[in-house]
């Protein structure tokens, strides 16, 4: 676990931010194999990678600032409330996914509708969210090596002890449950791996579906609304780093989960329902 890889001068290199700079490299050079393997132009992915960046990126920071405006935030234990400025310091973190997702899933939308006598909306959709769970998987080992989204205690074999100064160190000093002087946080929940083992399973499902079964239209998008959403849900309840208010006594990622499960149902029945009549809708 190591958060901070090495700083030269005024520069830093985080465990986080190469392991999504990974990720988006190796999502953009299979969304141009699997575009030249289906027919598509793959020079097509260059404006969709750019969509989805911006969006998702002011998407996530939104959403995690708005979750988290009062609360202190990092070293400067400052909230966004009382040092705005913060709102833009991304290299320290701060990214809620479902926030990133909503809005890519927006540009996309807008671009997809934009060129819909080209093709079908529900048809790039389903080629972009191939490469969605992949890009997460990435995320959250760089979730891991940072400390953040952990999980909660546990005696399991499989719990890991973060390092003082770490997210899940902190939490425990302040619960009272780890004296300040501990080397180490005690075990918990590696909820990022689970989440990532999860995620890379279900990319490798979505490329071989989309490889054969892309004539179905929305049958790629239900079925990573359908997985992806209990896959966050369950993960949620493991873990234990702070999330915001709750809404029903839920945490707010298992809100969308139970709305995305829904949403994904819907793709599902469309595709199984147009398959079945031999029609395609745009």
């Amino acid at each position: 676990m190591r958060s901070d890889l090495f700083a030269i001068g005024g520069f830093e290199l985080h465990t986080y931010g190469l392991m999504m700079a990974i990720g988006f490299v190796l999502c953009y050079l299979l969304a141009r194999r699997l575009a030249r393997q289906t027919g598509r132009n793959p020079a097509m992915v260059d404006t969709l990678i750019m969509v989805a960046a911006v969006c998702g990126i002011i998407g996530a920071r939104l959403v995690y600032v708005l979750q988290f405006w009062n609360e202190p935030q990092g070293q400067t234990g400052l909230s966004f409330a009382e040092a705005p400025m913060q709102i833009f310091q991304l290299w320290k973190g701060g990214l809620v996914y479902y926030g990133g997702f909503i809005a890519a899933t927006l540009g996309i939308l807008v671009y997809g509708l934009m060129r819909r006598t080209v093709e079908p909306v529900r048809a790039l959709l389903d080629y972009c969210v191939v490469f969605v769970p992949l890009g997460q998987a990435f995320g959250r080992v760089g979730c891991f090596f940072h400390g953040c989204c952990f999980g909660g205690r546990t005696d399991s074999a499989l719990g890991v002890s973060f390092p003082s100064g770490s997210p899940a160190w902190s939490a425990q000093v302040r619960e009272g449950l780890l004296s300040p002087y501990a080397t180490h946080a005690l075990p918990v929940w590696p909820t990022q791996l689970f989440e990532a083992a999860g995620c890379a399973l279900l990319f490798g499902a979505l490329w071989w579906v989309y490889k054969r079964r892309r004539e179905n239209l929305g049958l790629c998008c239900g079925l990573y609304a359908m997985a992806y959403g209990a896959l966050r849900f369950i993960g949620e309840c493991l873990r234990d780093d702070p999330r915001g208010d709750r809404l029903f006594g839920l945490t707010f990622s298992q809100n969308v989960s139970l709305a995305l499960m829904v949403l994904g149902f819907g793709f599902l029945w469309f595709a199984f329902r147009e398959s079945k009549d031999g029609t395609e809708h745009r």
